[in-house]
């Protein structure tokens, strides 16, 4: 049975504070529905916990929400999982990022390799760059160390 957008909020709401109870994490969430999907902001007194080692459990968890409910939802929505609006102030960071290295790469006339980032953000630098016909962006490797390669056009 297909679920609707607020029917799928309140099953991921539920589903992530099940997690956070189970690893004694002292955090909680807030659900908002828009036209992109489901987003669950979470705050509390472990945030910091959530976001070391550059928010890997934020993205584990938030891949594990579109994989159990995407499948659920009538209308294909996504889940958009973010703490201390650390996703949103990565975006930026990325997006300043990948002009830099783009600028390098272009100065140089070498690729420049960013460090290993999870796919979310490879696709922020790969959107970012996109529109340039000066470089071109591909991913390496695989894994934790996959990364994104900026090369200048010929």
């Amino acid at each position: 049975m297909k679920l609707d957008r607020e029917e799928l909020g309140q099953k991921a709401d539920e589903f992530v504070s099940e997690i956070f109870r189970g690893a004694n994490l002292q955090l909680e969430t807030e659900v908002r529905l828009d036209e992109e999907g489901v987003k669950i902001d979470v705050f509390g007194q472990d945030d910091g916990l959530f976001l070391s080692d550059n928010a890997r459990l934020l993205y584990a968890v938030n891949h594990l929400l579109n994989q159990i409910f995407y499948r659920q939802s009538k209308d294909g929505c996504n889940f958009f999982l973010d703490c201390n609006n650390y996703r949103r102030d990565r975006t930026l960071e990325l997006e300043l990022l990948a002009e830099k290295a783009a600028e390098r790469a272009r100065l140089t006339g070498t690729g420049v390799s960013l460090q290993p980032m999870p796919s979310s953000e490879r696709r922020i630098i790969h959107l970012a760059l996109a529109d340039l016909g000066d470089v071109r962006t591909e991913s390496e490797g695989s894994g934790w160390h996959r990364r994104v390669l900026i090369i200048p056009s010929a």
